[in-house]
């Protein structure tokens, strides 16, 4: 009877929960986030961002095995607090991450004799679980909305002048990255035949991003050059000219944070969303 009911508690917890994890390595002696950890964890935020309400977080920090065990104690712990900090400063409720606990070099998963096996080390795993339940009734109790208007519909608006600025919705990229998320595929085809539609439009492809509390740009992590903005603006004109829109119909310019819909810092994840946006100006019809 006991062995019945505690494999009834653990299926009922499995159906329940989703579970996984990941691992975002560092520099040899350093708590910084690197570029390509940065990409990880925005690429996480990106794809939980319809969880969040539903996420726990466990963060567990790691060393290799050089220097002392008190030294190594203090800085796993401070790996997870810049990993923390990160996670919380994008989005991530401080609430959601129930478990932080730093390792020292007690926890080593190779025999750390190569520069490769104690990168491996400089670790923290982020394990995460979704409430599955929860967040099917979330998504059941969300309200579903139309665009009504297509983006052809409101080029078709004769009181549009030169000037006007529309905003492409569902336009989503890589985090940290200028490559398009596949979701952005139906919007930018239907940019594409608005431009087909409209042979004399010219427009000007506008980038903006969210999340730095001073005007400037992010990191493209692909080119390591802080120029997100347009580079992600480049992405849509380039979309464009491969399918066979005249190169001179279509500029681009990166706005980075200097013109936000919401200040900073953005409270919810749809502030985020509107602030990381991209427009199109009209320069001529």
């Amino acid at each position: 009877m006991k062995a019945l009911a505690s494999f009834l508690s653990l299926f009922l917890f499995l159906n329940l929960h989703s579970q996984s994890s990941f691992t975002v390595l560092f520099d040899f002696d350093t708590y910084g986030i690197t570029p390509v950890t940065r990409f990880r964890l925005d690429s996480f935020l990106s794809a939980q961002k319809n969880n969040i309400q539903v996420l726990q977080i466990d963060l567990h920090g790691h060393c290799d095995s050089k220097g002392p065990d008190e030294y190594n104690n203090r800085l796993s712990i401070r790996r997870v607090a810049a990993v923390k900090n990160y996670l919380t400063g994008n989005g991530m409720p401080a609430s959601n991450i129930i478990n932080e606990k730093g390792h020292g070099k007690k926890e080593l998963i190779n025999e750390n004799k190569t520069e490769e096996e104690r990168l491996l080390n400089r670790r923290v795993t982020i394990s995460f679980t979704t409430i599955i339940k929860q967040a099917e009734e979330i998504k059941a109790s969300a309200p579903v909305t139309k665009n009504t208007v297509t983006l052809k519909e409101k080029l078709a608006d004769s009181s549009l002048i030169a000037g006007s600025n529309i905003v492409l919705q569902n336009i989503n990229f890589v985090g940290g990255s200028h490559q398009f998320l596949p979701q952005s595929k139906p919007m930018l085809e239907e940019l594409l035949e608005a431009m087909q539609l409209n042979p004399r439009l010219v427009i000007r492809v506008e980038g903006h991003i969210c999340c730095l509390q001073y005007p400037g740009d992010g990191l493209d992590i692909e080119t390591g050059i802080n120029n997100l903005s347009e580079a992600r603006a480049r992405a849509v004109k380039d979309y464009l000219v491969a399918n066979n829109i005249a190169a001179e119909r279509v500029s681009y310019k990166g706005f980075g944070r200097s013109a936000p819909i919401f200040s900073y810092p953005e409270k919810t994840e749809e502030e985020r969303i509107q602030n990381r946006r991209v427009e199109i100006k009209i320069i001529s019809r």
